[in-house]
């Protein structure tokens, strides 16, 4: 089940269409960024070498520490000491530093190479918090996605402990943090787009990477708390701390870039017509769906169409920007109107909806045709 990628959604309870949403919302802007708690500093040229901070201390002065003060766990450096073990990865092959449950019986093991630099202490974080998630929820296994969400919340912590711990540290960390976002938000969201259009997609263990990232910024604004214990110690129940519907419903919040509307010219109706085509086409552009598919051709004499038979309309603002538009159909017998398609890329779906009421006026029988829904057709208001 777990080779392809449809078994894998399966297996985290999750939803394509809310995966895509997230993804929507990431491109829109809505979700990742910069952590509200950490602020935004330019690159700084320290690094650790290895004569200065070892493996060890930077486990000892930094990484523990930060762990025990947001996760209010006092005793953790015992915890660690006796429940993992390290390994360095063999210089002869292309090995990724990981972190193995090996059974209660077994310390848990990280296998990771330290050479002191500032990317070293991220991946110890990364690494360190596994094996945290892993003790603490007594080796019940959790989730793929939920336990990578464990990982770059560590990550976070102690990047966020470094600002006042290691002050020369910190703007590093900072820099390294966005740098790495140029996989885990860059080339992996493209391994995940793929897979999402393709049911017989493979399996990649990367694909966890992008909406683990997001959630990871969402719970590190959040701030510490028994909640984070709960969540590290949740193991199989672990997705039910990560706010998958919270990030896919920020696809709406998209900033409305679209220029102002100028007004209507009665002696130029044609212009009208032409500038109104091109709003619904920017506004399809964002909101894409349902249309996607369409081919250009079909897609502009549609529209078109609409035009003509004065069955579209495109709701502005206070500033004249397209919130969105819709199109209808008109009954052959007279006396009733079925929506054919509303699109509100911006979250403005209900100012839309009151815009086109009064468009519309009071008009008894009017229903929304949905082409993806299982009720072909619902009353609209």
């Amino acid at each position: 089940m777990r080779d392809l990628f449809s078994g894998y959604l399966n297996l985290h309870n999750l939803d394509r269409t809310l995966v895509l949403d997230i993804l929507a919302a990431w491109r829109a802007g809505s979700v990742g960024g910069i952590p509200e708690r950490m602020i935004a500093c330019a690159p700084d040229q320290v690094r650790i070498s290895p004569d200065i901070w070892t493996q060890n201390e930077c486990l000892t002065n930094l990484v523990l520490p930060a762990f025990e003060a947001a996760i209010k766990l006092p005793d953790l450096w015992n915890t660690i000491g006796t429940e993992t073990e390290f390994s360095t990865l063999a210089t002869e092959c292309d090995g990724l530093p990981h972190t193995v449950d090996r059974g209660p019986d077994q310390p848990v093991l990280i296998a990771l190479n330290w050479e002191g630099s500032p990317d070293d202490v991220i991946c110890l974080a990364h690494e360190v918090a596994h094996a945290v998630q892993i003790i603490l929820s007594d080796h019940k296994q959790m989730p793929p996605l939920a336990r990578e969400v464990c990982a770059f919340l560590g990550e976070l912590l102690v990047i966020a402990h470094a600002r006042t711990a290691a002050p020369d540290l910190y703007p590093t960390l900072c820099d390294v943090w966005r740098r790495e976002n140029d996989d885990y938000l860059g080339s992996d969201i493209d391994l995940l787009a793929v897979a999402l259009a393709d049911p017989q997609a493979q399996y990649h263990y990367r694909q966890n990477y992008p909406v683990a990232r997001l959630a990871a910024i969402e719970l590190f604004n959040r701030g510490s708390g028994e909640w984070l214990r709960q969540f590290f110690a949740s193991g199989r129940d672990g997705m039910r701390h990560i706010p998958i519907e919270k990030l896919a419903n920020r696809a709406g919040d998209i900033a409305n870039y679209l220029p102002a509307m100028p007004r209507s010219e009665p002696e130029t109706p044609a212009i009208d017509a032409y500038r109104s085509l091109g709003a619904m086409a920017l506004i399809d552009i964002d909101y894409w769906e349902g249309q996607s598919e369409t081919r250009i051709e079909d897609y502009y004499a549609d529209l078109l169409r609409h035009l003509q038979d004065q069955t579209a309309f495109v709701a502005l603002n206070e500033q004249r920007k397209p919130i969105g538009y819709a199109t209808w159909s008109k009954s052959a017998l007279g006396g009733g109107c079925t929506l054919t398609r509303q699109a509100a890329p911006f979250g403005d779906h209900l100012a839309l909806q009151r815009a086109l009421e009064r468009h519309l006026g009071d008009m008894a029988g009017m229903t929304a045709r949905h082409n993806r829904s299982a009720r072909q057709e619902q009353v609209a208001w």
